[in-house]
């Protein structure tokens, strides 16, 4: 969500500036106002549709600094910037992680302001209130309507942050609203978790992903990893290893100049739709393919293993490689 803050700003900052500014003014005046928020608390309430289907999910939460907490119905989850705990309410168990020290993080501004010129038309429609504040209505096209999903935004005029999305995209919507507060001083106190009398905790280690040759990757997981023998004039840059829980997952990593070719495998996979998908096959198998804010993406099975491959190539070429894996 952060990055998303950035884009949204830089939009503002183009369509309201009474003059014109360059990408450096533009770049300093994000900062400014990324810097000028120390903390921030509310309610997120994210709505999805797909396919008919509606889904209503309202978390509340808090942010500072490196600090934050969330609570929805299911779980709790608390960091004080060194350590984080997630409690889940069903289970009353609280897993518990050290985690490395962190800072707030920064961004290159300059890139931000480059992609959304280059990828969308903006339009400003207008001003609401929403939530009781102020806030400029910006609309973003995509020039290519397959690179990015179009999207409505109410940005803050005080803090350029966004508290209103709408997103569309083929039959996938979504929108996300905030009812939120700026700079009232959290206390560090609300970045602290108790659990409650006779809680199970979980110890576990908290390790940043590394990059691996594919032979470490492979001594990370259960599963025999899968290589293509075609990748499209991509050469393979690194794995990454992921444990959650009982589930292992590998990403493969292939680079061509500033693009990237991805092929993720993991178990223990719970298949989600994806929006606006085509049937193909590869070999003997059915697999799905679709286009999904700017990269295309391959799914499919191979003895249990999950595979999905994505990357800014045809669809065609997603299939070769595929099926240089089968």
């Amino acid at each position: 969500m952060r990055k998303i803050i950035f884009v949204l700003v830089l939009v503002t900052t183009l369509l309201l500036g009474c003059t014109q500014m360059s990408a450096e003014e533009i770049a300093k005046k994000m900062e400014e106002k990324y810097k000028s928020i120390e903390d921030m608390k509310g309610t997120i309430t994210i709505t999805t549709e797909f396919q008919g289907e509606k889904q209503v999910h309202t978390t509340s939460f808090a942010m500072k600094g490196n600090k934050y907490r969330s609570e929805d119905e299911n779980s709790i989850i608390v960091s004080n910037g060194k350590t984080m705990r997630i409690y889940d309410k069903k289970k009353n168990e609280v897993v518990k992680m050290e985690l490395p020290e962190t800072e707030k993080p920064e961004f290159d501004y300059g890139k931000f302001i480059k992609n959304m010129l280059e990828n969308n038309d903006v339009k400003l429609a207008g001003g609401e209130k929403v939530s009781g504040r102020d806030c400029y209505v910006i609309e973003v096209t995509p020039k290519n309507e397959t690179f990015y999903a179009k999207q409505k935004l109410w940005i803050d005029k005080e803090f350029w942050y966004p508290i209103k999305i709408e997103i569309n995209y083929g039959e996938f919507s979504s929108a996300i609203e905030y009812q939120i507060e700026f700079n009232t001083g959290i206390s560090d106190d609300v970045f602290e978790f108790t659990p409650p009398e006779g809680t199970k905790v979980v110890e576990q280690k908290f390790e940043m992903p590394k990059k691996l040759t594919i032979e470490d990757a492979q001594k990370q997981v259960n599963f025999t990893i899968i290589t293509p023998d075609y990748t499209a004039g991509y050469e393979f840059s690194h794995a990454m290893a992921f444990k959650f829980g009982n589930k292992e997952a590998v990403s493969l990593y292939y680079k061509k100049d500033e693009k990237m070719l991805t092929i993720s495998e993991s178990t223990g996979s719970e298949s989600r739709p994806m929006p606006n998908a085509t049937k193909v096959k590869i070999e003997d198998r059915e697999g799905e393919v679709a286009e999904i804010f700017g990269n295309r993406m391959l799914r499919f099975h191979i003895d249990g293993i999950e595979v999905v491959i994505a990357g800014k190539v045809s669809k065609e070429e997603l299939v070769r490689v595929a099926e240089s894996m089968v």
